[in-house]
């Protein structure tokens, strides 16, 4: 049998730790960096290899990367460490950035840089479930298309312009934030109504809106069961600024864009910032303007 294909993994978090869990189990010699150690020391009993600094993990020459924004990215991925880097380095990006910071990491990395956000919570990729958004070099991302598959069950690809893929994110992190303000909005009517929320929830799943956003988050929102987060209120307000940056740069009024910004705003201030982002209901449910003390 021959040697394993080494394969870096920078950034542990709930998302992280699942995606680099899957490249293990898939056969991959994974070597991991976190900025908690301890975020690595599950993945290691797995089987992972521990590194010192992020210089370790880009040594392996292929890094996946799930850090939290744009400017994590840049801390990590330094002109020092990228000029230290083996030859044929390459960095799969799955983080949901800006794609002004896509185009901007595709050219700090000489090109060789793939961009590829997700769609899917820690459950969907520990079950194969996940889903994978890909831009870059056609050449590239087909040498990658292994690794890739074996985190997700399909990669759908966005052409070589290393911004797309980010862009396709963000606009399908705008329906979901939709649908959660929408879902906030409906229950708090049902049950100011005297209705059985969690009915509801369940009828719209078996009908008009079967599927994870509406049946998962919406099961949260009636049950107000915010913890453990797969994706925190905070992340949420990033990528409804990153969403109104984006309309900004091309010239697009987004009608609801700054009212989901103020709901965001209130949910993290007044709600909790690292709940889960399906919280955001409780702005509607609780009555909640911007600057009101708390009063759940």
């Amino acid at each position: 049998m021959g040697a394993k294909q080494r394969v870096g993994f920078i950034g542990l978090g709930n998302m992280g730790s699942a995606m680099a869990g899957r490249l293990l189990d898939a056969g991959y010699e994974v070597t991991v960096w976190s900025r908690t150690s301890s975020s690595a020391d599950e993945l290691v009993d797995r089987g992972a290899i521990r590194a010192a600094g992020p210089e370790e993990a880009i040594a392996t020459g292929t890094v996946c990367s799930m850090l939290s924004n744009e400017d994590a990215v840049r801390q990590v991925f330094t002109a020092e460490r990228l000029a230290a880097a083996p030859a044929e380095f390459v960095h799969v990006n799955h983080a949901t950035i800006s794609p002004e910071a896509a185009t901007e990491f595709h050219a700090s990395h000489d090109g060789r840089y793939l961009a590829a956000p997700v769609l899917g919570r820690p459950p969907a990729v520990v079950a194969g479930k996940l889903v994978i958004l890909a831009s870059g070099d056609p050449a590239l991302a087909a040498g990658l298309t292994p690794i890739l598959e074996a985190m997700g069950r399909r990669v759908w690809e966005f052409g070589p312009e290393p911004q797309a893929a980010n862009a396709v994110k963000l606009s399908v992190n705008y329906l979901i934030i939709h649908a959660l303000q929408a879902l906030g909005e409906s229950v708090t009517l049902l049950e100011k109504s005297g209705l059985d929320a969690g009915r509801f929830v369940e009828m719209i799943n078996d009908s008009l809106f079967p599927g994870a956003v509406y049946g998962g988050y919406g099961q949260a929102i009636a049950t107000s069961s915010y913890t453990p987060p797969g994706f925190t209120a905070r992340l949420g307000l990033k990528d409804v600024n990153l969403v109104l940056g984006l309309a900004e740069q091309l010239g697009v009024r987004l009608p609801t864009g700054a009212v989901l910004r103020d709901v965001f705003e209130t949910a993290v201030d007044q709600v909790g910032s690292e709940l889960d982002w399906a919280s955001v209901a409780e702005v509607t449910r609780r009555q909640l303007p911007p600057g009101t003390p708390n009063a759940g």
